[in-house]
């Protein structure tokens, strides 16, 4: 093998090492954290776990686009837990922020969601980049409680657009009315904090009534056995 051919050898080899490199340095990184929960009802115990499912729901449609890891939920849930919070008790852009930049992070969606007396639901976010503090994007949408999953994958597609993702691969989910979504809210977070009696309970009751529910399926195929 002459000289010149040797060299061109190793360049191409060279070239082919680095491209998963390149790939890599590509990839978008992003964290969302549960969102802020306002109620205006009396019976607030029905909304424990809403803004838990929101957020799942879009790391999930995040997730379901080429090149976007999603940071996962329990880490994501535990260091927003340990930021400083904003009047209210809530998550703000700061504290998700800091949080994000813990993780490794280059975006985090935080939100809030928001229900009144007739069943009217209002979700807000934002996009932020986590280097610069920048929001990339803000949305909000408005709707009846039991057309949340829509209004979500909604969300989901206008902030992809404001964080130049990709297309996403994945198919939508079906529609739940409010109380199952909350339910599985309710099992994510007792899954999380190891209640994996109480996480299948509730994972199995979404499934048994809403059997097209695709996450409800995933949460409890990755719940362990024991």
């Amino acid at each position: 093998m002459g000289r010149i051919t040797r060299i061109a050898t190793m360049l191409l080899a060279s070239a082919a090492m680095a491209l998963p490199v390149a790939a890599a340095a590509q990839e978008a990184t992003i964290a969302v954290v549960p969102f802020n929960v306002r109620e205006a009802r009396q019976d607030s115990h029905d909304f424990q776990g809403i803004g838990t499912a929101i957020a799942d729901l879009l790391a999930t449609d995040f997730r379901g686009r080429a090149g976007v890891k999603v940071i996962d939920r329990a880490p994501t849930g535990r260091t927003a837990a340990l930021q400083p919070r904003v009047r209210g008790g809530m998550i703000g852009r700061q504290g998700a922020v800091e949080a994000a930049k813990l993780l490794g992070a280059q975006h985090v969606v935080v939100g809030g969601f928001a229900a009144d007396a007739s069943g009217n639901v209002r979700m807000d976010a934002r996009a932020v980049n986590v280097t610069t503090g920048a929001v990339e994007l803000t949305e909000r949408l408005q709707g009846r409680g039991d057309d949340i999953v829509t209004l979500v994958q909604e969300l989901a597609r206008r902030l992809a657009g404001g964080m130049s993702l990709p297309a996403t691969s994945g198919t939508r989910n079906a529609s739940l009315p409010f109380r199952a979504l909350a339910d599985y809210g309710r099992a994510l977070e007792a899954g999380d904090r190891g209640d994996r009696a109480l996480a299948r309970q509730l994972l199995e009751g979404v499934i048994r009534d809403h059997p097209d529910f695709a996450p409800a399926r995933s949460a409890l195929a990755g719940l362990p056995d024991r």
